[in-house]
């Protein structure tokens, strides 16, 4: 079992360390195009509401948090399906 304990040391952390990196770009990718959507909303309100930019300033501030917090919790969520290697 150190063998077993051993390897998964070494690799997973490597694999968790990509894991994160990919969520990382993800998870801003997907902010970028919630922003963009949210100023094509304000381009399509501008002439109608008055007060379109404090709604946009909102939105995107709900935005940012949303994606904040994604990546904040990002740790509590686990693809690998086991605690401990050692169970096995």
């Amino acid at each position: 079992m150190a063998v077993v304990a051993t390897v998964y040391d070494s690799t997973c952390k490597v694999c968790d360390v990509v894991r994160y990196q990919v969520f990382r770009v993800i998870n801003h990718i997907q902010r970028s195009k919630q922003l963009s959507a949210n100023m094509a909303i304000f381009a399509d309100i501008q002439n109608v509401d008055k007060d379109a930019g404090y709604h946009l300033a909102n939105m995107n501030d709900a935005t940012n948090k949303k994606y904040n917090e994604r990546l904040k919790n990002f740790k509590k969520y686990s693809i690998w399906g086991w605690e401990d290697p050692t169970d096995d």
